[in-house]
Parts: structure tokens; C-alpha cells; sequence
């Protein structure tokens, strides 16, 4: 009878190593810090003075890293970490290269180039943040991103409260959750879009993926899932849960069909196809005609989809304007007085196509509906696909209507959340690979090594 050990060098050794060598409490308590401070960007106060700039502070997971290395000295956690920047560098590859060529043979103005660059830095500092986080905490990132979260919302609930009162602000927050989403004052003050969204990406994976088979991870998840649900009815995003529940209908199909690979394919290829026709239904006005008709509020967005039609084609040869280049669009139709306020698009699958171009966006959406969830699959396992592609999915309701594609949480969460599943799989396999031998094992091999002894003294 063999034995079930391994060697030191094995999947138990591997195992062992990773506990002796977790994040030090002063370097996660540093990672921590950055995420919430970070965080605190997205209050209405700060982000109305500084714009996008107090993200930055997410860089700060760099330093904990280096920190982090210098006391464990693990290069292989670093190696692996770092393994993951490639995949994730090709959209931002794309990003920089197809409006690099727009700008030189368009002649762009320094203004939007300015623009474009700042989002495409900030589209590297997410992924530096997710991958930096993940070789930090490896499967418990998920859990520190998201208690950091609730930590910021926490924040400025806190920040907002001495504005309003007390009683005037529990009752906000009640009528919120009653109504479902319809208040205003206090809570209308806390309408965090990007964080909302990433709330429900969180309540995705605590609902449909996250580890419940211990009694301290069940207790883990319930609370996840109820603070997930707050903080979405308290952000106002009342799309979010309808979206949600398609994606746990979606996941549960997936999982009825015991081999789910080729269907989270076949959805990223429909998907894939279905946005050039949802590209001609926006510049036909059928997709507008067809919601009015049902009595639905557009609340402008029929405007807002019908100015870009002179600027650009929609043709496979058409080139794009460039990255940020619609921002610059709507400032220009503000001016023009042809709308009230310089609003966003509100829809990115519109915006890309126009900034990128037909090719620019046939890689946009061929790398993430395509590629990514191929690569999650084929490098891990269908699980983290399917991870994936139910935050993927989650977050296109929002691409139709809105413009949720580059929010700076969001593209974390899509990143971080299926990268640290990841490690949870892999240890998790490691794991099954090496059982402790039982009594009767441990009695057999004794036996057969006496019995080895004796026979060679003979």
C-alpha cells in the first residue's frame, strides 16, 4: 500500500509554505488604508474638487508589496502574481495602439490626447492594484477589497450624515429600502455609481461562487450578501438587482449543463455579435422608438444617441475618432446649447465603437467576451470562467445604457474578483492532491516496512 504524503517539495509543502509566509499585519493593515482612501475619491465632495486623483492612492499597494517581499522573500508568490499582468496589459495595448495611430494621422488636439492618456493611466493602475492586491492576500483579496468597500461607503455615510441629521438620515436610508431605491437627501447625496456596481459584482460571487462548506465560511457569505444588498439599495442603482438575478438564472443553466466551457463561449460569440446589431438598432432610432413605445423613461438618453450620428459611420472601415474623444463631442454640444449639461453617453457600447473605431472595438469586445473567459477556463478551471463571464455579464446591462466600461472599481472587481478565485481553486486542488493518512494507512505502511526490514535481514 503506497502512502498518500507528500514529499516537502509537493502540494502539501506548497500549502504549508503559503500559510507560514501570509501578509503581515502591518503591510495588509498599509493595503487597506490605500484601498479606503482611495475609495474616498468617489465622495461627491472630493471627487467634485479633485476628480479622478485621489484613486491614485491605489498605487500605494505597490509600497505594501515591496514590503511585503521584503519580509517573506517568496519569489514564487511574486512570479505568480505577476503572471497575470500580460493578459490583462493586451486591452490596454489595444487602448493606447489603435488611438496612437487615430491621433498621429488625425492630428488630435493636445487637450484630448491629455485626456485619453489619464484614462488609459488609470486603466494601469487597476490593474496594478488588483494583481498587487491578489499577491498580497491571494484568495482572501476578495474579502479585503470588499470590507474595504464597505469601510469607504461606511465613510461617507458618516461624512454626509452632519449635513442632514441624524433622524432626517435614518429616515432617508429607511424610506431607500423600503421603496426600493426611490429617496432623496441623504441618501441621494450617497449615489456612488462605481462603487454601487461593484457591490453587485461582490453580491454575485458571495451568492453564486464564494466557499460555504466550513461554518465560519457560511457565516463569512451571509454577511457579505446582506451588506452587498444595502450598500446597492443605498447607492440607487435599482437595475442592479434585476441584473443580478439574470446572471444567477444564467449561472445555475450553466451549471445544470455539467459542462459548461463551450456554452460561456457561445455567450461571449452572441454577445460579441449581438453589439453591431445593437450598434445599428442606437443609430437607427428603432432601439428608442421601441422602449418609448413600452413607456419607458429615456431620461435624455434618446438625445444623447442621436447627436453622434454625424460623427461617425457605422461601417467596418470606419476608424474612430480616438480614446476620450466623445467626451470632447459632448462638451462641444453643452456649449452649442444643444444639451443642458455635459452628460456622459450613456452608453459604451456606442462610445467605444466611435472612439476605436470598427477594429478598436472589434478587439475591445473579442478580448473580453472572448479571450478573457477562454483564458480563465484554459488556465484555471470552468468555475473561474464562470466567474468571469457572470460579472462580465452583470456589467454589459450597464454598457447598454450607461457608462460603467471604464469606471475605475468596476474594472478592479472584474479583474481582482475572478484573479483571486483563482488562487482559492488552485489551493483547493492542491489540497485534494494531499490527504492525511488515516489510522489504518498509517498501520499498513509500518507493517510493510517492518516487513521490508525483516526481509532483508534474512
Amino acid at each position: 500500500m503506497t502512502s498518500n504524503r507528500l514529499p516537502e517539495n509537493g502540494a502539501q509543502g506548497e500549502v504549508l509554505q503559503s500559510a507560514r509566509k501570509e501578509c503581515p499585519a502591518f503591510v495588509a493593515f498599509l493595503a487597506v488604508a490605500c484601498t479606503i482612501l482611495a475609495g474616498l475619491g468617489d465622495w461627491k465632495v472630493l471627487n467634485n474638487a479633485y476628480g479622478g486623483l485621489p484613486k491614485a492612492i491605489a498605487l500605494g499597494t505597490i509600497v505594501c508589496a515591496f514590503l511585503n517581499f521584503l519580509v517573506t522573500a517568496d519569489f514564487s508568490k511574486l512570479r505568480k502574481a505577476m503572471g497575470y499582468f500580460p493578459i490583462f496589459l493586451l486591452l490596454i495595448a489595444v487602448y493606447a495602439i489603435v488611438s496612437m495611430y487615430i491621433w498621429i494621422t488625425d492630428f488630435s488636439d493636445a487637450a484630448s490626447i491629455s485626456r485619453a492618456g489619464q484614462k488609459i493611466l488609470f486603466q494601469v493602475i487597476t490593474i496594478i492594484y488588483a494583481v498587487f492586491m491578489c499577491y498580497l492576500f491571494e484568495d482572501k483579496a476578495i474579502n479585503y477589497l470588499f470590507f474595504s468597500m464597505c469601510a469607504t461607503n461606511t465613510a461617507i455615510m458618516l461624512l454626509e450624515m452632519p449635513k442632514y441629521g441624524i433622524k432626517e438620515s435614518i429616515i432617508s436610508v429607511v424610506t431607500c429600502i423600503v421603496t426600493f431605491g426611490n429617496a432623496e437627501g441623504f441618501v441621494r447625496a450617497l449615489e456612488i455609481h462605481d462603487i454601487t456596481f461593484l457591490f453587485g459584482q461582490f453580491f454575485i460571487y458571495y451568492v453564486l461562487f464564494a466557499p460555504k462548506k466550513t461554518k465560519p465560511e457560511r457565516r463569512l457569505r451571509r454577511l457579505c450578501i446582506i451588506l452587498s444588498l444595502f450598500f446597492i439599495l443605498l447607492g440607487l442603482k435599482r437595475g442592479t438587482l434585476p441584473a443580478v438575478l439574470l446572471v444567477y438564472v444564467y449561472v445555475q443553466l450553466l451549471r445544470l449543463t455539467g459542462r459548461p466551457r463551450k456554452l460561456i463561449i457561445a455567450t461571449g460569440v452572441i454577445l460579441f455579435l449581438f453589439f453591431y446589431f445593437y450598434l445599428y438598432l442606437t443609430r437607427s432610432g428603432i432601439l428608442v422608438a421601441f422602449l418609448e413605445s413600452h413607456g419607458i423613461d429615456m431620461m435624455g438618453r434618446d438625445v444623447l444617441w442621436s447627436l453622434p450620428n454625424d460623427y461617425y459611420e457605422l461601417s467596418p472601415f470606419w476608424k474612430g475618432l480616438g480614446f476620450e474623444s466623445v467626451t470632447e463631442l459632448v462638451n462641444e454640444w453643452y456649449h452649442a446649447g444643444l444639451i443642458n449639461r455635459a452628460y456622459p453617453l450613456h452608453n459604451d457600447i456606442l462610445k467605444v465603437f466611435i472612439e476605436l473605431g470598427a477594429l478598436g472595438f472589434t478587439l475591445w469586445a473579442g478580448i473580453n467576451y472572448i479571450l478573457y473567459p477562454a483564458y480563465w477556463m484554459m488556465r484555471h478551471d470552468d468555475d473561474t470562467g464562470m466567474l468571469y463571464m457572470a460579472i462580465l455579464c452583470y456589467m454589459t446591462v450597464s454598457y447598454l445604457t450607461d457608462n460603467t466600461a471604464f469606471y475605475f472599481w468596476s474594472c478592479i472587481g472584474l479583474r481582482l474578483i475572478p484573479m483571486s478565485y483563482s488562487y482559492h481553486v488552485s489551493k483547493t486542488a492542491q489540497q485534494k492532491q494531499w490527504k492525511a493518512p488515516t489510522a489504518q494507512e498509517l498501520a499498513d505502511e509500518i507493517w510493510l516496512l517492518e516487513k521490508g526490514g525483516r526481509v532483508g535481514n534474512a
